[in-house]
């Protein structure tokens, strides 16, 4: 994808970002800062149910 970023970038005269590149270098700088999955929370909690019994 890199070849197709500087490719696409000399043929109009702009800067392209590649996607995979960004992301990477996303989770490389989040792993510096220590950053960690959410323990508190995480997910909304589950809606209540209705427990259906024979009539």
């Amino acid at each position: 994808m890199a070849d197709l970023a500087s490719d696409l970038a000399a043929e109009h005269g702009l800067r392209v970002l590649d996607g995979v590149s960004c992301a990477v270098r996303l989770a490389e700088a989040m792993v510096g800062l220590g950053l960690r999955t959410s323990r508190l929370g995480g997910y909304a909690p589950s809606p209540a149910h209705k427990i259906l019994t024979p009539a």
